[in-house]
């Protein structure tokens, strides 16, 4: 090993310094991959005494020699040595760089063919290299960067943001046209979508000129699959020899601002034409998506985009949210879990906080996110697929956890043999809690509980026009109460028609009576009987009148009512065909619930089983209701099915009457089933596996 011949860095590296927390250090660009290396101190120094005619040994001693601080023995030297030698940064053969270059024609072949890089969450495909279009158009705009400038562009937001305030009204009626009424065909998502992609294109231009203006380079911009979402990309790696920190904030910030600027361009464009326009529809989307994306998604430190670069900067700490995640994880395995593991890293006193601080913050966030996601997800699959297709999402699911978690599993098993298994006493008690749950599960039958929701609906009896008149009683008050008891007179209508068709009936009575009359004087018996059978159809008919006319008193129905419909006062008066509805009468005290319940758990339930009841907006009261009714399917939408169940609240004399329309929340209580088949018909209707398809 002190036979070896250390070659001096190549001359294409591009190095530069880094001071943070006072401690210097340095960053080399290798430029072949495009790849950065961060070495301290001492490392550097080191490394500059390669110079291809001393050994390792030699500069050992030199550098041992010359530096009052920091001290190397023979075996931190060579394995520096190697480290440079597998990054390649040590000036290389003829033979290793016809390998380097045949190394970068397939790497470049790779780009060329849209070769993923990355993990599956984080896949990205290089497009074009735009350096050369960049340093062509760099020096025409480097005015956008001037302070002035800056001060010009945050005067206009400023002047955007009051614009979009006071119109604040049109924006919400524009908000619901764009996105909410005129978009639901797969066209206006689309045109929407595509909208989208031109802004995070110029937004990902935004940070590579900034990079090519404070004089990095950029050589890479494409588009990646992030949680197997479409985005564009810019890489501007070089930032990182930046010595100035905010060069580098700015760098970060660069992608927001200018699609705040763009933005804010919309917004005066939105002012003066309509969303109806294709031009007013495009700033709408614009202004919206802009900024939406820049303040709550790009700006947001606990995901990995502009804001996470921005905060690492600020607190001068590389690898953020890498050491932070490990840092925590190793917080939970040893402190909460009591595991022994060893400690990834040393970090300093300050950056165990914030370690574990930003550890935490970003494990509860993404926890939160992809639980919501699979949560719709796996809504979305159910509602249009089947068993199959949720078995497969799960599988999904579980893999992108174990990628993400990675030896999580394998520390959870540790822990749980730890907790249950570790002592003979612990294995004797676990045996026995598990003989227990096994019994509990087989004959331990509680009732089966069915949770759904509904709405407050009481008895109803609607009252029609028996024959079209005129309401000339009404016998209810303004209190809408019923005046008369049951049995008796609740509207009187009056018919003009019957009336005058009786009247007319009458007279044509008296008259065949006189002419049957001189019929039988003259002794004419066939006209006799002719006018006597005239007589009886004029009678029958009469009667009829008669019945319609009784059946104009309209008698108030058994039971205890409320009157639904127009006050007596607008009644008085008004004429109603044959058949029109007057009034509906609403029972005092009976209220039931219409619960739509799924046909997986329809056959744990029969009419008698009881229930309860909390209404929203009632005080804390519980009703009990019992199943009075199980219709046949009352919807069916997709490959859903629901039946709908009736329940009849139980009036107590104590409880006040629930309002009509009051949202409910209700059990029901089904049939005593063994607790496995509880368990088990949870797992069905997770897997929907009532549906094969």
């Amino acid at each position: 090993m002190t036979s070896i011949v250390a070659a001096p860095l190549r001359q294409a590296l591009k190095i530069s310094k880094l001071v943070q927390h006072g401690e210097l250090s340095y960053v080399i660009k290798e430029p072949d991959k495009q790849a950065y290396y961060h070495f301290s101190d001492a490392q550097y120094d080191a490394i500059t005494l390669f110079d291809g005619a001393r050994d390792l040994q030699a500069v050992v001693d030199i550098f041992n020699q010359t530096s009052q601080v920091y001290e190397f023995d023979l075996q931190g030297i060579s394995e520096l040595y190697e480290t440079c030698r597998e990054y390649q940064l040590l000036r290389r053969s003829k033979r290793e760089q016809n390998a380097a270059l045949l190394e970068k024609i397939s790497e470049e072949r790779k780009k060329k063919l849209l070769q993923g890089q990355g993990s599956i969450l984080f896949l990205r495909f290089q497009l074009v290299d735009p350096n050369d279009f960049f340093d062509k158009i760099i020096d025409k705009i480097r005015f956008f960067w001037h302070p002035t400038a800056v001060k010009i562009q945050l005067l206009f937001l400023l002047c955007a943001t009051l614009l979009v305030l006071f119109q604040g009204e049109r924006f919400l009626l524009d908000f619901n046209r764009v996105y909410l009424q005129s978009q639901q065909g797969a066209w206006g998502y689309l045109s929407i979508w595509l909208i989208a992609l031109c802004a995070i294109a110029i937004h990902e231009c935004g940070h590579g000129l900034t990079c090519k203006h404070f004089g990095g380079d950029v050589h890479e911009m494409g588009f990646l699959l992030l949680a197997f979402q479409p985005c564009l990309y810019c890489n501007v790696n070089d930032a990182w020899l930046f010595e100035n920190k905010w060069q580098k904030i700015y760098v970060a910030l660069a992608g927001v601002w200018v699609e705040l600027l763009l933005a804010g361009l919309s917004a005066f464009v939105w002012l003066l034409v309509d969303v109806a326009n294709p031009i007013g529809f495009i700033a709408f989307v614009l202004l919206t998506i802009g900024t939406a994306t820049s303040l709550l998604v790009n700006l947001n430190p606990l995901l990995k985009f502009d804001g996470y670069y921005i905060l690492t900067d600020m607190l001068e700490i590389p690898n953020l949210r890498q050491n932070a995640i490990a840092w925590f994880s190793w917080t939970l395995k040893t402190r909460v879990l009591r595991l022994d593991d060893e400690a990834p890293f040393s970090p300093l006193p300050r950056e165990r906080w914030v370690y574990l601080i930003y550890g935490a913050l970003v494990t509860v966030y993404m926890i939160a996110i992809l639980s919501f996601l699979a949560i719709i997800g796996y809504g979305f699959v159910s509602e249009q697929f089947g068993f199959f297709a949720n078995l497969a999402f799960i599988y999904l699911v579980f893999y992108l956890i174990k990628k993400i978690t990675n030896s999580w599993g394998e520390t959870l098993i540790n822990w749980t043999k730890k907790v249950f298994w570790r002592t003979r006493q612990r294995q004797l008690t676990t045996g026995v809690a598990g003989i227990l749950l096994l019994l509990a599960l087989v004959f331990w039958q509680p009732q089966i509980r069915i949770h759904s929701t509904g709405q407050v609906a009481a008895g109803s009896h609607i009252i029609y026009a028996p024959q079209a008149g005129f309401i000339a009683y009404v016998g209810f008050d303004a209190g809408r109460k019923l005046i008369n008891a049951p049995g008796q007179a609740f509207l009187q209508l009056t018919s003009p028609q019957l009336m005058m068709a009786k009247t007319e009936l009458e007279n044509a009575q008296q008259l065949l009576k006189m002419q049957q009359q001189e019929a039988v004087v003259d002794l004419e018996t066939a006209k006799s009987r002719r006018l006597l059978i005239e007589k009886s159809l004029l009678d029958e008919k009469i009667h009829l009148l008669v019945e319609q006319g009784e059946s104009l008193s309209v008698i108030a129905p058994a039971g205890d009512w409320m009157v639904e419909g127009l006050p007596p006062q607008s009644l008085l008066g008004r004429y109603f065909s044959s058949g029109d509805e007057i009034v509906t009468l609403i029972s005092k005290k009976q209220r039931f619930v219409d619960v739509i319940v799924d046909q997986r758990d329809v056959h744990f339930i029969k009419p008698g089983d009881h229930g309860r009841i909390r209404f929203t907006g009632v005080a804390a009261h519980v009703y009990s209701a019992s199943v009075t009714r199980i219709s046949p399917v009352a919807k069916l939408a997709g490959i859903e099915q629901s039946l709908l169940v009736r329940m009849e609240i139980n009036v107590v004399e104590q409880a006040p009457t629930a309002p009509l329309g009051l949202s409910a929340e209700i059990i029901i209580f089904g049939q005593p089933t063994a607790l496995w088949r509880h368990i088990h018909h949870k797992i069905r209707k997770i897997l929907r596996a009532d549906l094969w398809l």
